[in-house]
């Protein structure tokens, strides 16, 4: 019968286990931004098809005197994801929105569209951090709560809003 050398085993064993933890440890994939990806994606295609279903001379509607414009509303939510950007990037900003009148139809789906854009970008290189995931959700939050608003004005012009996804 053949004798066991136990240190030429406990040695295989100890090579297989810093073998296993060393696999373990290995860098992997990001994923944990892709559902921000994918928040942040579908809340821009739903407030581009808001932004662009609603007629250019209607920019101007508002359901009462003391309410934001569509066309503000419009502003206030493109303006709001260029504040939380530089925010997001640790680049201060103070918030100073200005005339939120100024812009054409064209021009507030296109400054939306280049903010949402910027965003996905910032999230696509940024590291997991709490803080930031907070922070992209307090926009998507904020977005949300605007374009609500969007759709009752939509609802108070006499239309039927986007469907929502």
């Amino acid at each position: 019968m053949k004798k066991i050398n136990f240190s030429v085993l406990g040695f295989a064993a100890l090579a297989l286990a810093v073998f296993s933890i060393a696999i373990d440890n290995k860098p992997s994939e990001r994923t944990s931004y892709e559902y921000l990806d994918q928040q942040l994606t579908n809340a821009k295609d739903f407030t581009l098809e808001v932004l662009e279903g609603m007629a250019a001379e209607d920019y101007s509607f508002k359901p009462v005197d003391d309410m934001r414009s569509f066309g503000a509303q419009a502003f206030h939510i493109a303006y709001s994801l260029e504040w939380f950007n530089a925010r997001l990037k640790g680049e201060p900003i103070a918030w100073e929105p200005g005339d939120e009148e100024r812009m054409t139809k064209e021009e507030l789906i296109a400054y939306t569209n280049e903010q949402f854009d910027a965003m996905i970008e910032i999230i696509h290189n940024a590291e997991e951090d709490g803080a930031f995931t907070a922070g992209v959700l307090g926009a998507l939050r904020h977005n949300s709560h605007h374009r609500g608003q969007m759709v009752a004005y939509y609802r108070a012009n006499g239309m039927a809003p986007p469907a929502y996804k």
